[in-house]
Formats: C-alpha cells, structure tokens, sequence
C-alpha cells in the first residue's frame, strides 16, 4: 500500500507540472517522451484525480528555486502555477510565439493552437479556413492510421474509435514487451497500469526523483 500511495504521489507531481494543461498533446500522443508524461499516467492519474500540491510541497519548492523563483511566503499552488507558467513560456518562445501580458491559459491556447498546426503540415493537412478543434480531429485521425500501420494493423473498413481501441491495445502489449513485462494471464487494464507504472519510474529518474524502494 505504501509503494503504492507513493506511485499516485508521485503521478500527481508530475501532473502539476504537465505544460500548461496543454490538449494537444494528448489529441497527438503517440509518442512515449517526457514531454507527453502526463499522459502515460493518465490511467492512474484519472482513478486517483484529487491532488493537492501541498502534498509535494518540498520538490515544488526544489523546482522553483532552480528557475530562480522566490518561494518565500508562497504556498504549493502558488509556486506550481509559477512553475507552469515559465516551462509555458519556453515552450511558446521555442514555437515562436509572443508571451509579453499574456496570461497561461492564452498562451495554452496559443501553444496549442500553433502545435496542431504544425503537426498537420508535417503530416500533410492543410489548415486554411479550419478552426483548431477541426484540425486537431484530423490530426488525431491521421495519427491513428499511422500507428496501426506502424503496428501492422489493418484500416480498412473500421470507424476510427474502434481503431484507436486496436491501435491502443497493440501499443501496450508492444511497451510490455519492450519493458520486459511479462503479460500472461493479465487483463488489458492491469498490463496498461504496469506498463504506466514502468515508464513513469523511468521518467522519475530522468528527473532526479529518488525512487529506490519505492517499486
């Protein structure tokens, strides 16, 4: 129980940090990078939804400091907004965009925006007269088809929802494999926490946190 509590602790740190909430991500995951860490614990993440930055208030601070923020008289939602909002600005200045009076969730919108737009010109959509829910959808659908392809699964004939499910299903008996996890006798839910479990230790150690013991 303790290893486990340390896992949904340790989800929720990250979770904190996820780059602004930013959804194009998770419209385009496909890919397994600490960029899109929030959503390879996306599935302990949702059955455990109730995180309190107070719990993490140490490794906020840590964070913090090491970006130069004064943390004094700040508390743990404070100091993870200011955290948030300095990797968001990064990453829109990286893409381009103008951060100067703007609040987080316009620049999300913005880095969203220019992220899915970006994708589909390097996946061949056009995005002339399209608004950006539009063609984040096709984006995801030409993600998909792609990854089944990949995976040697067959497209024809399938409503894209039911090959996604194919596509995910795949994915994850793939990672297990990769990850040396043996998956006799398991349910998909169970294979997909164990798999979610693995990445997200590895990425804790990308990142300095100590997780000896903890597994």
């Amino acid at each position: 129980m303790k290893n486990q509590t340390f896992i949904y602790v340790l989800s929720g740190i990250m979770t904190i940090f996820a780059v602004g909430a930013n959804p194009a991500f998770a419209e385009m995951n496909m890919k397994e990078t600490i960029e899109n860490v929030k959503e390879e614990v996306s599935l302990e993440d949702k059955r455990h939804p109730h995180r309190d930055p107070e719990e993490h208030i140490e490794f906020i601070q840590r964070q913090a400091e090491k970006l130069g923020i004064e943390t004094e008289g700040k508390d743990a939602k404070e100091l993870a907004k200011e955290v948030r909002k300095i990797h968001l600005k990064k990453e829109a200045e990286e893409l381009g965009i103008k951060t100067e009076g703007k609040d987080i969730k316009e620049l999300a919108n913005e880095v969203r925006e220019t992220v899915v737009k970006n994708k589909a010109k390097e996946l061949g959509i056009k995005s002339e007269g399209k608004e950006v829910d539009e063609l984040a959808e096709e984006v995801r659908v030409a993600l998909i088809k792609n990854k089944a392809k990949e995976l040697g699964i067959d497209t024809e004939g399938k409503e894209i929802d039911d090959l996604a499910k194919e596509v995910l299903k795949a994915s994850i008996y793939k990672d297990a494999k990769d990850l040396g996890i043996n998956t006799d006798g398991k349910e998909l839910m169970e294979l997909a926490r164990e798999v979610n479990v693995k990445k997200l230790f590895r990425t804790a150690d990308k990142l300095g946190i100590d997780t000896k013991g903890k597994s």
